[in-house]
């Protein structure tokens, strides 16, 4: 008989069923875990870490370093998980970096790195200098401007994105500070210090908008000038904004880097811009799931649809 000798109808069989892709964002310390066990064991993972600080009258945070690969092998289906602080920069000559991101453990570890505090311009010497770090947070009153320090992570050419923080330059005034560096291009230097701007899509073709700052993470913060009314924005990524001002004014509002954007914070007056958080992405590809053919009947299965009066011997 068709149904394995058992009298009743055929056990049908179900499927195939197409499984759409999946798509987690992780915005604070934890576990990443799975959604689908029977989903293919390699992913696209983004890891960001978190934003420099802006310097107090100076340069724009660095952006988190950020590293993109488009087919991880997952070692595990809970994979723990670390999203870096962004910059606070509590003190007054800057230099704040951001903290770093983790994704894994062990030997299948990846890591972004915090990005570089901008220099302040609020004490002498080495505090106007940029950090290096993920991307470098930038120069104040013509200190150096700090380098981009995030690599490939081991096996994977090409995954590891930063760039160095904007230089402040002559002519210099009462302040000026370059524009952070971001994980997708080159920040400003002070005579234009726009934040540099971050990665997105479609270099990660299935980042969606709805995904850090309009699918873009990883801008750097611009800097600060007294001598410019039209003020200087952060990269895209969540980059912090030095908004324009009628003049010189060391108390303009400043922004800091967007959360779980690893967005560096602005260089400001009075006040300073705190780096964003980092974050990190994964897209689990979509599969198809196998058709499912039971066969027979299991006995308690035909006893509870005799019970409920749903048994056909037809």
């Amino acid at each position: 008989m068709s149904n394995g000798g058992v009298i009743g109808v055929p056990n049908a069989a179900t499927g195939p069923t197409c499984v759409a892709q999946n798509i987690q964002t992780i915005t604070s310390t934890g576990n990443y875990v799975k959604g689908n066990a029977a989903a293919p064991n390699t992913v696209g993972l983004v890891v960001v870490g978190g934003g420099g600080a802006g310097g107090p009258e100076g340069g724009g945070g660095g952006a988190g370093g950020l590293v993109y690969i488009a087919c991880f092998p997952l070692a595990a289906t809970t994979v723990p998980v670390t999203i870096g602080a962004g910059g606070s920069n509590p003190r007054e000559s800057g230099n704040s970096p951001g903290s770093n991101s983790v994704f894994g453990c062990s030997s299948n570890t990846i890591t972004a790195l915090g990005g570089g505090g901008g220099g302040g311009s609020g004490a002498p010497g080495p505090a106007r200098s940029g950090v290096p770090g993920g991307s470098g947070g930038a120069a104040s009153r013509e200190g150096s401007a700090g380098s981009a320090t995030q690599t490939d992570a081991s096996g994977f050419p090409g995954s590891g994105f930063g760039n160095p923080g904007g230089a402040s330059v002559a002519p210099n005034g009462p302040a000026l500070g370059g524009g952070g560096g971001g994980a997708g291009g080159n920040a400003g230097p002070s005579t234009n210090a726009f934040g540099g701007v971050g990665k997105g899509s479609p270099s990660i073709p299935w980042m969606p908008t709805c995904a850090g700052d309009s699918s873009f993470f990883a801008g750097g913060g611009g800097g600060f000038s007294g001598h410019s009314p039209a003020g200087f924005a952060g990269g895209n990524g969540g980059g912090g904004d030095n908004p324009a001002s009628p003049g010189y004014d060391t108390g303009r509002p400043t922004t800091n880097g967007a959360a779980n954007t690893g967005g560096g914070g602005a260089g400001a007056g009075s006040t300073w811009g705190y780096g964003g958080s980092g974050a990190v992405v994964v897209k689990e590809n979509s599969f198809t799931a196998p058709a499912v053919c039971p066969g027979v009947w299991r006995m308690g299965e035909v006893l509870d649809n005799v019970k409920a009066g749903t048994w056909s011997s037809s």
